[in-house]
Protein backbone atom coordinates (compact mmCIF):
# COMPACT_ATOMS: atom_id res chain seq x y z
CA UNK A 1 0.00 0.00 0.00
CA UNK A 2 1.37 3.39 -1.03
CA UNK A 3 1.46 6.32 1.30
CA UNK A 4 -0.22 9.45 -0.11
CA UNK A 5 1.70 12.71 0.26
CA UNK A 6 1.02 16.22 -1.01
CA UNK A 7 2.72 17.20 -4.28
CA UNK A 8 3.36 20.86 -3.54
CA UNK A 9 4.06 22.99 -6.60
CA UNK A 10 3.67 26.66 -7.36
CA UNK A 11 4.12 29.17 -10.15
CA UNK A 12 3.85 32.94 -10.23
CA UNK A 13 4.14 35.28 -13.23
CA UNK A 14 6.18 38.46 -12.95
CA UNK A 15 6.77 41.44 -15.23
CA UNK A 16 9.90 43.55 -15.13
CA UNK A 17 12.26 45.46 -17.39
CA UNK A 18 15.12 44.19 -15.21
CA UNK A 19 17.33 41.38 -16.46
CA UNK A 20 16.71 37.84 -15.22
CA UNK A 21 19.80 38.13 -13.02
CA UNK A 22 18.58 41.40 -11.46
CA UNK A 23 15.13 39.94 -10.73
CA UNK A 24 16.77 36.83 -9.26
CA UNK A 25 18.99 38.92 -6.98
CA UNK A 26 15.96 40.74 -5.56
CA UNK A 27 14.01 37.48 -5.12
CA UNK A 28 17.04 35.88 -3.48
CA UNK A 29 17.38 38.71 -0.97
CA UNK A 30 13.66 39.08 -0.23
CA UNK A 31 12.51 35.46 -0.32
CA UNK A 32 15.35 32.95 -0.18
CA UNK A 33 17.70 34.30 2.48
CA UNK A 34 20.34 35.39 -0.02
CA UNK A 35 20.74 32.00 -1.72
CA UNK A 36 22.03 32.72 -5.19
CA UNK A 37 20.44 31.81 -8.51
CA UNK A 38 22.77 30.51 -11.22
CA UNK A 39 23.12 27.89 -13.91
CA UNK A 40 22.08 30.03 -16.88
CA UNK A 41 24.82 28.38 -18.93
CA UNK A 42 23.21 24.95 -18.35
CA UNK A 43 20.22 26.00 -20.51
CA UNK A 44 17.76 23.83 -18.57
CA UNK A 45 14.96 25.03 -20.88
CA UNK A 46 15.56 25.33 -24.62
CA UNK A 47 12.87 27.95 -25.23
CA UNK A 48 13.74 30.58 -22.62
CA UNK A 49 16.60 31.59 -20.36
CA UNK A 50 16.35 30.08 -16.89
CA UNK A 51 18.30 30.22 -13.65
CA UNK A 52 17.85 28.26 -10.47
CA UNK A 53 18.93 27.92 -6.86
CA UNK A 54 21.37 25.06 -6.39
CA UNK A 55 21.21 22.96 -4.33
CA UNK A 56 17.48 22.39 -4.05
CA UNK A 57 15.74 23.52 -0.86
CA UNK A 58 14.10 20.62 1.01
CA UNK A 59 13.83 18.71 -2.27
CA UNK A 60 12.25 21.65 -4.11
CA UNK A 61 13.68 23.05 -7.32
CA UNK A 62 13.41 26.87 -7.46
CA UNK A 63 13.53 28.19 -11.05
CA UNK A 64 13.19 31.67 -12.54
CA UNK A 65 12.68 31.70 -16.29
CA UNK A 66 11.66 34.12 -19.01
CA UNK A 67 12.41 37.49 -20.54
CA UNK A 68 12.31 41.13 -19.39
CA UNK A 69 9.61 43.52 -20.56
CA UNK A 70 6.65 45.06 -18.76
CA UNK A 71 4.63 45.48 -21.96
CA UNK A 72 5.51 42.10 -23.41
CA UNK A 73 3.06 39.20 -23.38
CA UNK A 74 5.71 36.91 -21.92
CA UNK A 75 7.52 37.87 -18.74
CA UNK A 76 9.16 35.89 -15.98
CA UNK A 77 7.88 32.83 -14.18
CA UNK A 78 9.04 31.73 -10.74
CA UNK A 79 8.42 28.02 -10.16
CA UNK A 80 8.77 25.90 -7.06
CA UNK A 81 8.58 22.19 -7.88
CA UNK A 82 9.44 18.95 -6.09
CA UNK A 83 12.64 17.47 -7.44
CA UNK A 84 12.85 14.23 -5.53
CA UNK A 85 11.73 10.65 -6.11
CA UNK A 86 10.18 8.80 -3.21
CA UNK A 87 9.48 5.07 -3.55
CA UNK A 88 6.17 3.73 -2.29
CA UNK A 89 4.47 7.12 -2.41
CA UNK A 90 1.57 8.46 -4.43
CA UNK A 91 1.11 12.19 -4.66
CA UNK A 92 -1.94 14.42 -4.40
CA UNK A 93 -1.50 17.72 -6.27
CA UNK A 94 -1.66 20.82 -4.08
CA UNK A 95 -1.10 24.20 -5.74
CA UNK A 96 0.97 26.86 -4.00
CA UNK A 97 0.12 29.45 -6.69
CA UNK A 98 -2.21 31.63 -4.58
CA UNK A 99 0.18 31.53 -1.63
CA UNK A 100 3.16 32.51 -3.79
CA UNK A 101 1.24 35.33 -5.49
CA UNK A 102 0.20 36.81 -2.14
CA UNK A 103 3.65 36.29 -0.62
CA UNK A 104 5.42 38.00 -3.52
CA UNK A 105 2.98 40.92 -3.52
CA UNK A 106 3.84 41.46 0.15
CA UNK A 107 7.63 41.05 -0.04
CA UNK A 108 7.92 43.03 -3.29
CA UNK A 109 5.42 45.80 -2.42
CA UNK A 110 8.15 48.46 -2.40
CA UNK A 111 9.98 47.11 -5.48
CA UNK A 112 8.41 49.12 -8.29
CA UNK A 113 10.58 47.41 -10.94
CA UNK A 114 8.82 44.04 -10.49
CA UNK A 115 5.08 43.54 -10.99
CA UNK A 116 3.43 40.38 -9.65
CA UNK A 117 1.00 39.40 -12.41
CA UNK A 118 -0.43 36.23 -10.96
Amino acid sequence: MNKELPFLAGHVALKSDLSIEEVAKILSERLFGGLKFGGKEKEIYEEVPAIFIDPDILGFNIVLQGYPGINEEIGYSLSILPNIHLDGVTFKDISLDDYLIHLLKVVLKDVKEIIVVG
